[in-house]
């Protein structure tokens, strides 16, 4: 799908107003090949509906990952986890929560890169929309990392089984 119909498609499912208001924004080229694609959608019998954002934050927030499980983490898994980023992300990390496992991962960690974490501490304003991302990819790279669990045979005599085939060939 490429980018203009993708636009329409978000732009679509606003209320008339902010539709109006983002078009505004946009170049006069943009704003007719969006509207083009929006009276497309209404052609063919796509109801615009305006989102209600009580139930738009709602599943935002049911997306976004639990803290639980991160905090539950060892010092040295989540240094495994963070050991080829910039500290600069790692930085960003520590910031999003008092993690159980931040102190002794600092201590885990070099004093250069320990530094160079401090460093790059985040000042300024809380950003959600970032916060929720490295949350998400936190929890990503902690499944990646899980090892897989074992699964036990199908039968206790399967591994005998095995064995008797095995003396039979």
């Amino acid at each position: 799908m490429s980018g203009y119909r993708q636009a329409a498609v978000a732009l679509h499912g606003l209320a008339a107003e902010d539709r109006g208001l983002i078009l505004a924004e946009l170049a006069q080229a943009d704003q007719s090949t969006l509207r083009a694609y929006l009276d497309e959608l209404n052609e063919l019998g796509f109801e615009t509906q305006a989102l209600d954002p009580g139930a738009l934050a709602a599943t935002v927030q049911a997306a976004a990952p639990a803290p639980d499980r991160l905090a539950g983490v060892s010092a040295q898994t989540m240094l495994a986890l963070f050991e080829a980023e910039p500290a600069a992300l790692v930085a960003q990390c520590l910031a999003l929560r008092d993690w159980p496992w931040a102190a002794p991962l600092l201590a885990l960690m070099t004093p250069a890169r320990r530094e160079a974490v401090r460093a790059a501490a985040p000042a300024g304003a809380r950003a959600p929309a970032r916060e929720r991302f490295l949350l998400q990819a936190l929890s990503g790279r902690l499944a990646m990392l899980a090892p897989a669990p074992v699964q036990p045979p199908a039968t206790l005599l399967a591994p005998l089984l095995r064995l008797v085939k095995s003396w039979t060939r």
